[in-house]
């Protein structure tokens, strides 16, 4: 029986939550743990010097576990705490709104949670949907009657996971996923890299202090093959995403250089 691990960054109540666990469910048995409470743009932060609290709900017929934690710190105690053995795949989304950009994969607790499951050699998705401003103003995205926004969404997740449970992909260490608003499974995809644009100041000027805000995004400087422009075309963005952190080209490089100045 495959396992499969589920969590997210916008809190068990996201109107993406639910859709995406029962289209998962199809595929094999499904432990949910998410945050308690939404933990957006909180990266692959750990929860320190706080005792952390693991607590059984039920929503909309699924039985899931929260955190009040970090969706790394829900992958952390689903991995060595909660399942018996390792998952075979982890999910983490569906984020309400797009991961793309190097600027904003590295601050995405969606992305986070799915990294934290590759360093255990884990395969992982972070999967996000695309929503049209104006709905993002109108709507409420944590009402269950919401759920039906995500339903091609989950589709589309769940059809990259059963790929992944098939195939091994080397060098590959999670997959980043952001989903056009109107897309379904049988849209096209786009293997792509992340855009390298800065997405702007994130905080402003309130009274004495500062305040979060995040950027819209502009559609511009729209460089074939990245993730951005994939979303932007129509597309089913899908980011192989690798960890090693330092290439074999930069690794010679700096080694060149130094070696002979130090």
């Amino acid at each position: 029986m495959t396992d499969i691990f589920l969590t997210n960054d916008d809190g068990y109540r996201s109107a993406g939550f639910v859709p995406m666990l029962s289209e998962l469910s199809t595929l094999g048995t499904v432990t949910a743990l998410a945050p308690n409470r939404e933990r957006s743009w909180i990266g692959k932060g750990i929860t320190t010097k706080k005792e952390l609290r693991i607590q059984p709900r039920r929503r909309n017929g699924f039985d899931l576990l929260t955190l009040n934690g970090t969706p790394a710190d829900c992958v952390q105690i689903g991995i060595h705490n909660v399942l018996a053995k390792k998952p075979d795949l982890v999910i983490s989304g569906i984020n309400l709104g797009e991961n793309v950009g190097h600027a904003r994969i590295l601050s995405s607790g969606t992305v986070g949670a799915a990294m934290e499951a590759s360093f255990y050699g884990i395969p992982a998705i972070a999967s996000s949907l695309s929503i049209p401003r104006e709905l993002k103003k109108t709507t409420n995205l944590f009402h269950v009657k919401n759920y039906c926004l995500f339903r091609n969404a989950a589709k589309i997740t769940s059809k990259l996971a059963g790929i992944l449970l098939k195939n091994t992909f080397e060098c590959v260490d999670l997959f980043c996923v952001n989903i056009p608003f109107d897309a379904t499974v049988d849209t096209k995809i786009s293997v792509t890299k992340p855009f390298q644009d800065p997405y702007g100041p994130l905080f402003h000027q309130h009274g004495s202090g500062f305040i979060h805000h995040v950027p819209s995004f502009e559609e511009k400087n729209l460089h074939e093959g990245t993730d951005y422009n994939a979303v932007c075309e129509g597309n089913i963005s899908v980011t192989p995403i690798n960890l090693a952190l330092v290439s074999d080209h930069s690794l010679s490089f700096a080694s060149c250089i130094l070696k002979k100045e130090w």
